[in-house]
């Protein structure tokens, strides 16, 4: 364990997993109160809205394991992310109710296959003699990813107004985007030193 801990790449998977998680939760939370508070929405139109969220991430989940093996880990990863951003965006442009269900199934469907895929490629990203710690090591960032975020877009929410939140998940995703990336050389890393 104290091996793993050592590794930068470890730490970035952890960091993938808190960011990845936190936002997922986040947004299953806010988007009511954001709907109906901040946008008028009627509370049953906006528990409608919120309910597809958690439908569309369903199907998600459902349909990615489909095509998965097709696409490979990486593309999934990266597709998902870019449809999550596209979503966060038209969540902060808000023309029109329609646009918010539309951004709302599109986060949920787009997010849905990313937490599996991170881990399957938990491996391929840190290396197989590392894998089986990292992996309960991104479990525990999944869980503080759960606790921390949420309330801290709380605390920005009651400072600014709910409308941060959809600005804290386009931030959210390009982090995720990016550091993804940046795990990717990792990849490349771990394979030279393997060969």
């Amino acid at each position: 364990m104290g091996e793993t801990l050592r590794q930068s790449r470890v730490w970035l998977g952890a960091l993938l997993f808190f960011l990845y998680v936190g936002a997922e939760v986040s947004f299953g939370t806010w988007t009511y109160s954001l709907l109906t508070e901040s946008r008028g929405m009627a509370p049953a139109l906006a528990g409608l809205f919120t309910g597809s969220y958690w439908a569309t991430f369903t199907i998600g989940r459902i349909v990615a394991g489909l095509y998965a093996k097709r696409a490979g880990v990486h593309l999934l990863v990266q597709g998902s992310l870019v449809a999550a951003l596209l979503g966060a965006v038209l969540l902060v442009w808000n023309p029109s109710t329609a646009a918010n269900l539309v951004a709302v199934g599109l986060i949920g469907y787009a997010i849905a296959p990313i937490f599996p895929a991170l881990m399957s490629g938990t491996s391929q990203r840190v290396g197989v003699h590392y894998a089986a710690n990292t992996i309960g090591i991104q479990m525990a960032a999944s869980g503080l990813g759960t606790a921390l975020i949420p309330g801290l877009l709380g605390v920005l929410a009651r400072h600014f107004s709910l409308e941060i939140i959809p600005i804290c998940l386009v931030v959210v995703f390009l982090c995720l985007f990016g550091f993804y990336r940046l795990s990717m050389t990792s990849i490349k890393v771990v394979q030279e030193n393997a060969a």
